[in-house]
C-alpha cells in the first residue's frame, strides 16, 4: 500500500541556512497531519538532533509515526561521532526507514560505501536504508548507482528518486535499478523555482503513469512547494501549499495507478 508523507524539511526556512537551526517544532504540526491525511513524517535531521528532550519525547510518542528518518550525515573518514549520534537518534524514534546521501567525489566512493556499511550496523536490523540518488553526488548516475548498490549487496536498501524534476529521466532510473526505487520524493521542480504540481496536470499525470507502467508501488514523500526558499515564504504557506500538492497526486494516483 502506498504511503503519503510530510517531509518536516518542507516547512523549514533554516533548512539550508548556516547552522541549519531548526525553526519550528514538529510536535506542533502533528494533529493538522493526521487530519488533512498524511500517513505519517519523513522527519529532518534537525528537528530531532537539535530539539529539546520532550520534543523528542512527544515525536517518539506521538500516533503519527516517523516513518523515515532523513539524514545528511557524512560518509567521509572523520564523522564517526555524527554518524553514531544519527544511528542512535534513529534508535530511539524506532524509525522504519532512513534517507541518507552520499558525497560528490567518486574518488572517495569506496571511502563511502566502507563507512556506510559500518554504520548501517548500528541501526536496527529490520530498517530499510534509502540512498536519495541526487544531483551533485556520486549516485546522481542511474549506471553508478546500479554499480554501488551491488558492492554493497544489501537487499535492504532502496533507491530514492525526484520523479517530478524535469530533469529526471525515469526510464534510465528504472532501466538500472528496477525494483529499488522504492521511494519517491516530491517536488515539481524546472530548474528555477518549485511549483504546485496542479500547474502543470499534464506533466504530473504523465509522470504518475510512468511510474505505475514501470511498476513502482513505493511511497510518496511531499519535500518541497511552491514558495520553498522564497523571501517571504512562512511555514503556514508552505503548509497549505502541500496539502494542495498532496490531493492532487493522491487523485492521480489513484486514478492512474493501481496498486501491484
Amino acid at each position: 500500500m502506498t504511503s503519503f508523507l510530510m517531509n518536516t524539511v518542507l516547512l523549514e526556512k533554516n533548512r539550508w541556512e548556516e547552522g541549519r537551526n531548526p525553526s519550528i517544532a514538529v510536535s506542533e504540526w502533528l494533529p493538522k497531519l493526521t487530519t488533512d491525511g498524511f500517513d505519517g513524517i519523513e522527519l529532518w535531521e534537525n528537528h530531532s538532533l537539535k530539539a529539546s528532550e520532550p520534543e523528542i519525547q512527544l515525536l517518539k510518542h506521538s500516533s503519527i509515526h516517523v516513518e523515515v528518518y532523513n539524514s545528511y550525515v557524512s560518509f567521509e573518514n572523520g564523522y564517526e561521532q555524527e554518524r553514531s549520534q544519527t544511528a542512535n537518534m534513529v534508535n530511539r524514534l524506532r524509525a522504519n526507514k532512513i534517507k541518507f546521501n552520499f558525497g560528490k567525489d567518486p574518488e572517495r566512493l569506496d571511502e563511502y560505501i566502507q563507512n556506510f556499511q559500518e554504520w548501517k550496523d548500528q541501526l536496527p536490523y529490520e530498517c530499510t536504508f534509502l540512498c536519495e540518488c541526487h544531483p551533485g553526488t556520486v549516485m546522481e548516475d542511474p549506471k553508478i548507482a546500479k554499480d554501488v548498490f551491488k558492492q554493497i549487496g544489501s537487499k535492504d536498501i532502496g533507491a530514492m528518486i525526484h520523479p517530478f524534476h524535469k530533469s529526471t529521466d525515469l526510464t534510465s532510473w528504472f532501466k538500472h535499478l528496477g525494483e529499488k526505487v522504492v521511494y519517491a520524493h516530491v517536488s515539481l521542480f524546472d530548474g528555477i523555482r518549485f511549483h504546485l504540481l496542479e500547474r502543470y496536470p499534464e506533466f504530473v499525470e504523465s509522470r504518475v503513469q510512468d511510474l505505475k507502467d514501470k511498476g513502482f508501488n513505493g511511497d510518496f514523500s511531499l519535500e518541497f512547494t511552491e514558495g520553498t526558499a522564497e523571501e517571504n515564504e512562512t511555514p503556514e504557506q508552505l503548509y497549505n501549499n502541500a496539502i494542495r500538492d498532496l490531493s492532487f497526486l493522491k487523485v492521480r494516483w489513484k486514478s492512474l495507478a493501481k496498486e501491484i
